[in-house]
Formats: structure tokens, sequence, C-alpha cells
């Protein structure tokens, strides 16, 4: 059946990575199995709590790109046989089975088809196909089919549908999923001001009309960068850091944000609510990441529970009266605006923040806003005409846990306060 969408637009959402082997596990991987079942307790408190939720195949086997969240590092073997293929599609199968159940009231809006895929785009976009018709509304599931840019970016992906290779506007029910991070090779070494003029930039594309780019999200953004080190400590003595991240934080926001209906952007999810420790010793790439380690562990730049502690990310990110740089016409921040963070901050809480040289700030017809609830914090969506209503488009927490154990288990991992 399709499931009606009674959730507003402007909804609350959270981003839960899952590997395959929590549905798909065979005797002889070396993982560790048990995850679904707080995979079905997450979505069910994301029912009560009112929260959108998308699931994203995290990992998949053979592995999609050769990085360590997938369970297998170095080759690329997804597309060495048919039979990775077919256990994906069986993942993405059983997931949409059991979340289109009455049960789950419709909480899950998206399931993302595959993370982060690098290899051939004509073989990516013959999985995404069958994908699509899986999750999509080729078998009534009522849940929207979420594809990764595969790092082209979303123009790229303009009037994809990936039932008609010739179609002139986009697939219905069908959204798009971008990363966005500047903590990678070789985007590390660019300055503050270049940084801000990408995001800018890079925000330009999503707030026009008619460019047929899909329904787009930005599912990962951090604030990291090679201008300030992270750490799990010291930030709240860290003025000039703070002053940074705040900056930073709020340009993201504005240009992930939709700013009026029509647009291709529909908001965005931050990478993550507590974070392990980060590693960044990949091979270069521009958009290439590495989070892994121990929970105990809460990067600040990684981190959104730590933002909103420090007082770097705005207390209620849906009031734009607590933000602290205007938002221009062209939906990018006011970078000039003097703002400096407190002198330092206690770390308990947004109470104990401050700033110097004014914290005012103006919205001009965006849309963004988040709230912070209880285990999640989110960002507002925006819909779009080809994408069903309660498309998720907001603040995500880290939804895995990565172990090494002769490869990745996956465990939930919920930011409770």
């Amino acid at each position: 059946m399709t499931w009606p969408r009674s959730r507003p637009l402007d909804s609350a959402a959270i981003r839960i990575p899952l590997g395959y082997w929590a549905v798909d596990l065979l005797d002889y991987e070396p993982y560790v199995s048990g995850q679904y079942t707080y995979l079905v307790q997450a979505v069910q408190w994301a029912k009560e709590l009112g929260l959108n939720v998308m699931i994203d195949l995290h990992g998949a086997p053979g592995s999609q790109n050769g990085w360590e969240e997938t369970g297998l590092v170095g080759p690329i073997g997804f597309v060495d046989n048919s039979s990775n293929s077919d256990r994906s599609l069986n993942v993405l199968r059983n997931l949409t089975a059991e979340f289109t159940k009455e049960m789950y009231g419709g909480a899950v809006t998206n399931i993302e088809l595959l993370n982060e895929p690098i290899f051939a785009n004509a073989a990516l976009r013959t999985f995404y196909t069958a994908g699509a018709d899986v999750v999509g509304p080729a078998n009534s599931s009522g849940i929207n089919v979420t594809i990764h840019d595969a790092f082209y970016n979303p123009p790229t992906w303009a009037n994809y549908d990936p039932h008609n290779a010739s179609a002139q506007t986009p697939g219905k029910f069908l959204t798009l999923d971008t990363h966005q991070f500047w903590a990678f090779p070789p985007l590390d070494k660019l300055p503050e001001p270049q940084i801000l003029q990408r995001i800018c930039d890079f925000a330009a594309a999503l707030k026009l009309n008619n460019t047929g780019i899909p329904p787009t999200l930005v599912g990962e953004w951090s604030l990291s960068t090679g201008i300030t080190a992270n750490s799990t400590s010291n930030t709240e003595q860290d003025q000039v850091k703070r002053t940074w991240f705040r900056k930073l934080f709020e340009a993201q926001n504005a240009a992930y944000s939709p700013q009026k209906a029509g647009q291709p952007s529909i908001g965005w999810y931050f990478w993550s609510c507590k974070v392990p420790k980060a590693h960044t010793n990949r091979p270069p790439h521009s958009t290439n990441k590495s989070i892994t380690g121990q929970t105990e562990y809460d990067i600040d730049a990684w981190s959104y529970r730590r933002g909103l502690a420090d007082g770097y990310i705005p207390s209620n990110i849906s009031d734009p009266s607590t933000y602290a740089f205007p938002v221009l016409d062209n939906g990018c921040i006011d970078d000039s605006f003097a703002y400096t963070a407190a002198a330092s901050v206690s770390g308990l809480g947004p109470s104990s923040t401050g700033s110097s040289g004014g914290s005012s700030a103006t919205s001009t017809g965006g849309s963004s806003a988040a709230t912070t609830t209880g285990s999640s914090t989110s960002s507002s969506s925006s819909s779009s005409s080809t994408a069903k209503s309660g498309a998720p488009a907001g603040v995500t927490m880290l939804g895995g846990l990565w172990v090494s154990a002769l490869g990745v288990a996956s465990v939930l991992l919920f930011c409770l306060y």
C-alpha cells in the first residue's frame, strides 16, 4: 500500500546508516550481527517523537568505495560479481517490506540505495534502476528513493529518472543526496575566504528554479577544515576556533537550506550528533572522510552536541533570531558581519555562550530551521513537486558506531541527552 504523508513539510528528521550485515550476514563474514532489532527500536522511537527517518545502505557487499565504514578497506569489490548487487537489493527489499508496515506509521520516508559509491557511472545507474524498482513507487512502498550523487555533484543528475534514460524531468519520488566536506585533501588546504565562497557558490545551483536537479539534500557535512585542529577538549577556551565554527556552521546552514518553494534544495543532515574519534589518513579525495573509533570521543568539529554546548551552533536553529550572521538575498551569510564568540564557555549548554560585536541576524525568505528533540537535532525541509511530502531534510545524528573486528560492525548509536 502507499502510505499517506501526514507529517508536516517542515519536519525534523534523522538519518540512520546501516551495514548490509545487519540484514544479510553469511557464515564466513567476520561481522557482528544483531543491529536490526535496534534499528526497529530507533524507528519506533522516531515515530513517537514525530521524527521522519531516512535509512541509508552505508556498507554494501564487496564495498562500494573501499572505505572502512563499508566493512572492507582497499579494493572496490561491489561490481566484481552480481551477487553483491543481488544481496544489496535483498537488504533494500527487506527494509522496504519492514518499514512500510502500519506499526511504523510512515516514519521512514526515505531509503538511500547506496552511500558514497565511487565505481563506474554506468554500473551505478544500473544498480540505481534496480534499487528504485525495489524501494520506489513501482512496488507502491510509499517511501522516497534516495540516491547519492557519487561525488559528481547535483547538476550532473539533472533530469535523472532511473526508469527513463531520456527523461526531461527528474523521476518522481526521487531525492538526491550530496555530501559536502572541507576536511580532506585537497580542500583542507583552502583558506577561510575560499571555503566560504565555495559554500556560497554551491548554494547558488540549489537555489535556482527549473534546473532539472532532483530534490536535493546535503546528507553529510561538518565543521572540520584544515584551518583548525579537531579536538575532544579545550574548545570551551578557544575563542578563535568557536568564532570560526559559528561562521562556518551558519554559512553552511544558509547555503544548504531552501529559501522558497520550487528550489532543488530540501535541506540537510549534519554529520553527526556525537561522533567517534576521527582519522583522516585515507588517500586524497575531495570529499573523503573517515570516522571510526570509540563512542567516548566527541570531536568538536563533527559533534552537533558539542556545538550546542559550546555555543558555536545556534541554540535553536528553528529560530533565525538565534543566528549570529545575517542571511543575504542570495542565500549566503554576510560573512563581513562583526561577530566574536565569548571568551570562554562552560560547555554546559547554550546558556553559557555569548558574543561580542552583536549576535542579531536577519533571514531573507529562508526556511532553514531545526530543533533539538530528545535524541536528535533536525532541520526543516521544503517540499518539491517531484518528492513525496515529508521528505527528510534536517540535522541528523550519527546512526552508526563502527567497530573494527576483522571488518566493521554497525551498532545504532543515539545521541541521548
